[in-house]
């Protein structure tokens, strides 16, 4: 992954890129010890993790995939679960964003709302 980007850019990149695969789940891990972020995206016959060389922080990395899911799905409204949890949603997708800071692991579970016509 190039690494001079702004790396809310990278990850609404590295998200829209699979957004046609509908992932229902999106984990950030990072690595304090060489200082390096992997990104996993899963879904359906998808299982995809990206390395950067440089630490992807929690606010780029939930900005850059709230980002990419607005642009194909329109606005979201957020909904507070708890001190760590929030839920943001709409008509067509919701993604429930959890940060776990202490152990450098940042998972996004998703959920589409099926078209029933």
């Amino acid at each position: 992954m190039k690494s001079n980007k702004n790396p809310k850019h990278i990850v609404k990149e590295l998200v829209s890129k699979y957004m046609k695969n509908k992932p229902r789940k999106i984990t950030l891990k990072l690595n304090y010890i060489d200082g390096s972020s992997s990104i996993n995206i899963k879904g359906n016959d998808l299982n995809e993790t990206i390395r950067w060389r440089k630490i992807i922080d929690f606010t780029s990395f939930a900005d850059g995939v709230l980002e990419a899911y607005k642009k194909a799905y329109g606005e979201l409204s957020v909904i507070p679960i708890s001190f760590r949890e929030e839920i943001y949603k709409n008509e067509k997708v919701s993604l429930d964003l959890y940060p776990t800071g202490s152990s450098g692991i940042f998972e996004i579970f998703i959920e589409y709302k099926e078209n029933r016509t």
